[in-house]
C-alpha cells in the first residue's frame, strides 16, 4: 500500500478515513474506539461515525470522532498507558499492536524533545485529548482487519503546508514544532505548501512513521486494486484536504528507473573539431552521454545542439565547462527520468579451435526478466582471434552459438 501525502498532507483522521474507504472493518474500528473511556481517565465518552462526502466532485470518506473529556491536558504517560491497555484488550496481532505503541511513544518522545523534558514530566494539551488515542487505535484496528503490516506500506514525502499556526504553546510557522521534530526523528522527507495552513498534524506524522517501511519518490510499477480517499475536516484555500491510499501489487521489474540531468545549449559559430574536443572532455569527466544534434537556428542558419546527460550533482560543473570551452552564454538543464535495463556480467568457458578460453559476457534484461542483449566482451574476442588466427567475426559467431 502507498500512502500519498505529497499534496494534501496527513492527519490521523484522514488516514483512518482512507483505510475505511479501501475496505477496513468499520464496525471493528467503531467498537475499538468507543471502548477508549475504559482505559483513559477523564474521558467520559467517545462516539465514532463515518460518512461519504464530496470534495470538488471527488467522493471520499470522512470520520467524525466526538469525545467527552473533562480534562484539557494529560501527562504523556496517561496516553501511553491508554494505548497499551486498548491494544491488550483488543487482542490485536503483534505487528499492528506494535504500530499503535510505536506511534504514541514517538509522539511522546517528540513532545519531550521539543520541551526539553523527560517523557515522564511532559503534559500534552491538544495531543492529550482522547481523539489522539482514537486515531491511533482506529488506524491499528483498520490495518489489522486489512491484514497489512509495516513491511507492506510505503509513503511519499509529506506536504506540511505554510503560514503561521496558533496553538496552546504559542504562534509558530508551519510545520508545528512537534510535527517538525517527528519528521526529524523519522527521517521522512517533507515540503512546504502547496497551500497556507497546517497540512500535516503530529498524530498523522507519528502514525505515518509507524506504519510505513520505506519512502518513495515516484509510484513504483504496480497494479492498483483499490483506491481510498480520506477527507480531513480543515479547509485550506477553500477546499478540505484529501489523503489518497493505493492498495495493490507491486510489479517485479528487472532494471531501475532513475533520475538524471539533461543539459543543452545551441551553438552556431563553433567548428566541429571544438565540439568533438568538448564532447570527449565531458565524457572523460563523467558525463553519461554526449550528443551533437544538427538543427536549424534563427534566420534559418544551421546550428548544433550539444546535449549532455549526467548524474545529479554534476550539472553545475558541466555547465561551467561547456560555457568556458564554447563561449555559449547559457545552458539549459532539466531533470529527466530514464529506465536502465538490468545488467549482469559473467565469466564463461568457451571452446574455440579446440581450445578453452574464458570470455566475459554481458547480459541485459527487459522488465519481467525478458532477455534484451547478450554481448561477449570485445577485448576477450580479440585475444582469442590473435591466439587462434581466426577473424573477429568467426570468433564472435562461434562464441555466440555456445552462449545461446
Amino acid at each position: 500500500m502507498i500512502v500519498d501525502c505529497s499534496f494534501s498532507g496527513i492527519s490521523g483522521d484522514m488516514l483512518l478515513a482512507a483505510l475505511l474507504d479501501i475496505g477496513a472493518d468499520e464496525e471493528a474500528v467503531k467498537r475499538a474506539i468507543e471502548r477508549i473511556p475504559k482505559f483513559l481517565d477523564g474521558c467520559k465518552n467517545v462516539t465514532f461515525r463515518s460518512e461519504d462526502v464530496y470534495v470538488d466532485e471527488l467522493r471520499a470518506k470522512r470520520v467524525k470522532i466526538i469525545v467527552e473529556d473533562v480534562v484539557d491536558s494529560r501527562p504523556a504517560t496517561a496516553l501511553l498507558d491508554a494505548v497499551k491497555g486498548c491494544v491488550s484488550d483488543l487482542n490485536l496481532s503483534k505487528r499492528t499492536a506494535t504500530i499503535a505503541i510505536d506511534a504514541i511513544e514517538l509522539l511522546a518522545r517528540a513532545e519531550a524533545n521539543v520541551h526539553g523534558e523527560p517523557i515522564e514530566s511532559v503534559h500534552l494539551h491538544e495531543l492529550g485529548m482522547a481523539d489522539t488515542v482514537a486515531d491511533i487505535i482506529g488506524v491499528a484496528v483498520a490495518l489489522d482487519s486489512l491484514g497489512l503490516s509495516r513491511e507492506m506500506i510505503a509513503t511519499t514525502r509529506v506536504a506540511v503546508g505554510s503560514g503561521i499556526l496558533r496553538m496552546s504553546h504559542g504562534t509558530f510557522p508551519a510545520p508545528a514544532p512537534v510535527t517538525l521534530e517527528l519528521l526529524r526523528l523519522s527521517g521522512i522527507p517533507f515540503s512546504g505548501g502547496p497551500v497556507e495552513g497546517e497540512l500535516a498534524t503530529p498524530t498523522g506524522v507519528a502514525l505515518l512513521a509507524s506504519i510505513s517501511s520505506r519512502i518513495i519518490q515516484d509510484y513504483p510499477p504496480m497494479v492498483v486494486e483499490k483506491i481510498g480517499y480520506g477527507a480531513g475536516s480543515m479547509l485550506h484555500a477553500g477546499r478540505p484536504s484529501v489523503l489518497r491510499l493505493l492498495l495493490g501489487q507491486e510489479q517485479e521489474v528487472r532494471g531501475n528507473v532513475e533520475e538524471i540531468m539533461m543539459l543543452e545549449t545551441n551553438v552556431d559559430d563553433v567548428p566541429g573539431e571544438s565540439l568533438a574536443y568538448v564532447a570527449e572532455k565531458l565524457l572523460s569527466e563523467g558525463a553519461l552521454d554526449v550528443s551533437v544534434i544538427q538543427a536549424i537556428g534563427k534566420k534559418g542558419r544551421p546550428t548544433s545542439i550539444l546535449r549532455v546527460l549526467s548524474k545529479k550533482g554534476y550539472e553545475a560543473n558541466f555547465a561551467r565547462m561547456i560555457m568556458r570551452e564554447l563561449g555559449t552564454l547559457g545552458v539549459r538543464f532539466l531533470t529527466v527520468g530514464r529506465f536502465v535495463a538490468a545488467r549482469e556480467e559473467s565469466l564463461v568457458d568457451v571452446c574455440v579451435a579446440g581450445r578453452i578460453f574464458k570470455v566475459r559476457v554481458k547480459r541485459s534484461f527487459l522488465p519481467g526478466g525478458e532477455p534484451l542483449t547478450l554481448k561477449p566482451e570485445f577485448e576477450d574476442l580479440r585475444t582469442i582471434a590473435r591466439e587462434t588466427g581466426l577473424s573477429i567475426r568467426e570468433v564472435e559467431n562461434i562464441v555466440k552459438k555456445q552462449l545461446n
